[in-house]
C-alpha cells in the first residue's frame, strides 16, 4: 500500500512539466496580485476568480501539488516551517502566493488568446485529451476524491497552459534578434601572466625589484619566441615552463574587460584562430596571448539565446503589466484563508 502511494505520489510531479516552462516566462510579482472584493457572490469552493474566470479548489490542488511534492523531494519536509522573512512569512506562505500568482498569470494571459486569433488545433487538442487520460489514469480513486479532480478540470488546466505558451510565442515571435559581435561571442584563448607584485606574508604585497622584473621579462620573451618559432608547440601550454603556466580561459569581451586592461581585452577580442601575442608590459603583469578558437559555439550560442530570450521577457512583461491592470482579480477570502500548504503536503505524502 505505503509502495503504491508513493508511486502515485511520484506520478502527481509529472504535471510540474506542463508548468514549468510557463513558469520560467511569468514577470516578477510584488505583493498581492488579486484585489480585495466582497466575497459573498463566490461558489463555496471558487478560490479565486481573475476576470470572468474562476478558479475551483480543484484546480487549486492540480497547480499546488506538484509544487508541493517535487520541492519537498528536494528539500524535506521540514523546508515548509522555515521563516524567509517578517513580511513574507514561512516557505509555505510563500509558495501559496507563488501558486496563486502562477494562476492569475496563466488566467490573464489565455483571457486574450481570443482577441490575438490564437487557439488550439486539432493536433494539440488531440495531445491534451491524451495527456489528460494518462494523467487520470495515474491516480488512485482516493486521490481523485479527496482532491475533486476530474478530467474536466485537468484538461482544462493542460490546455488553459499550452494556450498562455502560444500567446507569448505569438507576441514574441518576431522579436529583434540582431546582436552585435561583442555582446555573445565567446573564444578560447590560452595566456600566460607573470605578476610584478608579491604577496609579502603579512596580508600585503610587494613589488619585485628591477633585476627581477628584468629577468621576468627576458623568459616570458624567451617564451614568446618558442611559441611562434617551435612547430611543434601549438598551444601555449605545451611550453616547458614550470615558473608561469598558461591558464586557459572561455570568455567573451565583458569577461575580457574584467580580466585585463581595456586595450588588451580589445586586442584579445580581435584575434584570429591560432594567433600568439605578446610579450604585453602592463603596470601589474606581463602577459602573453594565444587565440585557441575565435568563436566557441556552445557558449556563444548560449549567450545569444539568453539575450533573445530576455528581450522576449522584457517584451511580454510589458504587455502583461497592461493585462493585468485591466483585469479585476477578487480572492475569496473564505476559501483562501483555509488553504495550508502543511495540510496539502499532509494528504499528498499519507
Amino acid at each position: 500500500m505505503r509502495d503504491r502511494k508513493r508511486t502515485a505520489r511520484i506520478r502527481v510531479i509529472g504535471m510540474a512539466i506542463l508548468f514549468l516552462a510557463l513558469s520560467v516566462l511569468m514577470p516578477g510579482c510584488g505583493g498581492d496580485t488579486a484585489e480585495e472584493g466582497i466575497t459573498t457572490d463566490f461558489l463555496e469552493d471558487t478560490v479565486v476568480t481573475v476576470g470572468t474566470s474562476r478558479v475551483s479548489l480543484s484546480e487549486w490542488y492540480l497547480y499546488a501539488l506538484p509544487k508541493i511534492s517535487s520541492a519537498t523531494a528536494l528539500y524535506g519536509k521540514n523546508i515548509w516551517q522555515f521563516r524567509i522573512s517578517d513580511d513574507e512569512g514561512t516557505m509555505a506562505d510563500v509558495v501559496k502566493q507563488d501558486i496563486l500568482d502562477q494562476i492569475i498569470y496563466v488566467k490573464i494571459v489565455c483571457s486574450k488568446a481570443e482577441q490575438l486569433g490564437i487557439t488550439l488545433n486539432e493536433d494539440e487538442l488531440g495531445d491534451i485529451e491524451t495527456e489528460t487520460l494518462n494523467y487520470m489514469s495515474m491516480l488512485t480513486p482516493e486521490q481523485k476524491s479527496r482532491f475533486g479532480i476530474t478530467e474536466e478540470n485537468v484538461r482544462n488546466v493542460y490546455c488553459d497552459n499550452l494556450l498562455a505558451m502560444k500567446v507569448y510565442e505569438n507576441l514574441t515571435l518576431n522579436i529583434n534578434t540582431d546582436i552585435p559581435d561583442e555582446e555573445v561571442r565567446h573564444m578560447v584563448i590560452e595566456y600566460i601572466c607573470a605578476n610584478k607584485n608579491f604577496e609579502n606574508g603579512d596580508n600585503g604585497t610587494e613589488r619585485f625589484s628591477d633585476e627581477e622584473l628584468s629577468e621576468m621579462k627576458n623568459l616570458m620573451e624567451s617564451l614568446y619566441d618558442q611559441a611562434v618559432t617551435d612547430p611543434e608547440i601549438t598551444s601555449l601550454s605545451q611550453l616547458e615552463n614550470e615558473q608561469y603556466a598558461a591558464v586557459e580561459l572561455i570568455t567573451d569581451y565583458a569577461g575580457l574587460k574584467e580580466k585585463f586592461p581595456a586595450e588588451l581585452a580589445e586586442m584579445v577580442f580581435n584575434m584570429r584562430e591560432g594567433d600568439v601575442a605578446g610579450v604585453y608590459d602592463t603596470e601589474d603583469a606581463f602577459f602573453i596571448f594565444e587565440c585557441e578558437s575565435r568563436n566557441e559555439e556552445e557558449s556563444t550560442n548560449k549567450a545569444r539565446i539568453d539575450i533573445i530570450e530576455r528581450r522576449q521577457r522584457e517584451l511580454f512583461e510589458k504587455e502583461y503589466r497592461q493585462w493585468e491592470e485591466e483585469t479585476i482579480t477578487k480572492l475569496n477570502y473564505s476559501v483562501w484563508d483555509d488553504i495550508s500548504v502543511v495540510e496539502q503536503l499532509q494528504e499528498v505524502t499519507e
